[in-house]
């Protein structure tokens, strides 16, 4: 979830007077790139999405008759066009989609911090009953795990299910695990992103998807927010072999629609 950067390169930039900078590159290195999903073949249309005086991008499909609607929340590699497939794989099965590009991100105006991503998402969520007829399943990636679960808790609002993959109890414990040289700075970082917190107030059904060998979240994340979710139906699959960007794999992805297609 974090964009690497070397210690070396913490200290040339001017250490603590340049950690606000580095916080940034590390959890919003997003793709500003503005790509339109028909010209990567996928049959959804592009729209805009105001919030808070800013023109995000915003890609969307109704559901067929009888089936759910996926909120998209993406992780902070890429852009939209790189979930190009996953997108497919919805489309193919009939869900719709609804996937926010975040400020900074695939076109969107504005700057992104977590006051802002976490106000978009819950406005948004407020809305989906403009963009769907049916129910509505939350898919949170990595950060947008965490973005996926602000929105819920912003939002007062719970959807039907919840997917949430390589999730992450706190930004600050993704940095210590990635930079524990960096531990008496680490506490300064704007963004806390405490999903650990938030998912107490998620009472939807719950999946989470996690590899075994995720080496930029550890497992035990995914355990933390197991274990602390209130939801009555809830199921945490650990993805034996798996890390952090290849969880949708032919033993996984049957787990994770037989999950979506529950909700009718």
């Amino acid at each position: 979830m974090l964009k690497t950067l070397s210690f070396a390169l913490f200290i040339a930039l001017g250490g603590i007077f340049a950690f606000d900078r580095l916080e940034r590159e590390m959890v919003y290195p997003f793709d500003a790139t503005r790509v339109d999903p028909r010209d990567i073949g996928l049959k959804l249309d592009e729209e805009i999405f105001e919030s808070g005086g800013k023109r995000l991008v915003l890609w969307r499909r109704s559901a067929q008759p009888g089936k759910p609607t996926i909120l998209y929340f993406h992780g902070n590699a890429g852009n939209l066009a790189a979930r190009a497939g996953r997108f497919q794989r919805f489309l193919e099965r009939g869900y719709g989609l609804v996937a926010l590009a975040y400020r900074g991100s695939s076109g969107s105006e504005g700057s992104p911090s977590e006051k802002y991503l976490a106000f978009d998402a819950a406005r948004l969520l407020k809305r989906m009953g403009n963009y769907a007829s049916g129910q509505v399943i939350i898919y949170g990636e990595s950060l947008g795990s965490a973005v996926a679960l602000a929105a819920i808790d912003r939002a007062g609002t719970q959807p039907d299910a919840l997917v949430l993959e390589a999730p992450f109890t706190t930004v600050r414990e993704v940095a210590l695990t990635a930079y524990p040289q960096l531990e008496p700075l680490i506490d300064r970082m704007k963004s806390k992103w405490n999903s650990l917190a938030r998912i107490s107030e998620t009472t939807a059904p719950l999946l989470i998807l996690h590899g075994a060998r995720d080496e930029l979240i550890p497992i035990d994340m995914g355990r933390q927010l197991f274990a602390a979710a209130p939801s009555t139906e809830k199921r945490l699959l650990e993805v034996e072999g798996g890390h952090h960007t290849d969880l949708w794999r032919s033993d996984v992805l049957p787990v994770l629609w037989r999950f979506i297609d529950k909700r009718r």
